[in-house]
């Protein structure tokens, strides 16, 4: 018993702590919010609100990776084909970052999260996916400013 309670503690030591329990700086949860705040932004399907809110760089790299390879500035590309997809098919009811990390160098920040949306189809099926994702902002002309990321689909949560 005693031997099974010290496995217990000690694997719940190792295990990685995640965003609930974590204590972030106020420059980390600048980078936190403002990630959020993107989220919300394509939540509202307001294209004017997205732009602003998620200020990417022209020359930005994202790439979702079932994807073949980056797409260079994915906002100005591909933006208005995305909402002709999704946005009259699908009402989002929740979408919401889960930090797993945030990290500061000088002017440019790393994020690493669990991004969760759940949508109602026309159809009025409720569905939530999830994925993991890294976005890497830069502090240019004293604004944080997007220039990449990467998103990975869960494979759990049928995305």
């Amino acid at each position: 018993m005693r031997l099974h309670l010290t496995a217990v503690l000690v694997a719940t030591l190792l295990v990685p702590t995640t965003a609930s329990t974590q204590s972030w700086s106020p420059a980390e949860r600048e980078i936190i919010d403002l990630n959020q705040g993107c989220w919300d932004a394509w939540a509202s399907h307001e294209l004017p609100r997205i732009a602003a809110t998620c200020n990417e760089h022209p020359d930005a790299r994202s790439w979702w990776t079932p994807n073949a390879a980056p797409d260079k500035g994915w906002y100005a590309t591909n933006v208005r084909r995305f909402m002709d997809a999704v946005g009259s098919k699908e009402v989002w009811i929740y979408w919401e970052i889960n930090p797993i990390s945030v990290r500061i160098f000088n002017g440019t920040a790393l994020i690493h999260f669990w991004a969760t949306q759940t949508v109602r189809g026309i159809d009025g099926e409720v569905k939530t996916t999830s994925q993991k994702q890294l976005n890497i902002w830069q502090r240019i002309d004293g604004r944080w400013t997007f220039i990449g990321g990467m998103a990975v689909p869960d494979p759990d949560s049928g995305r």
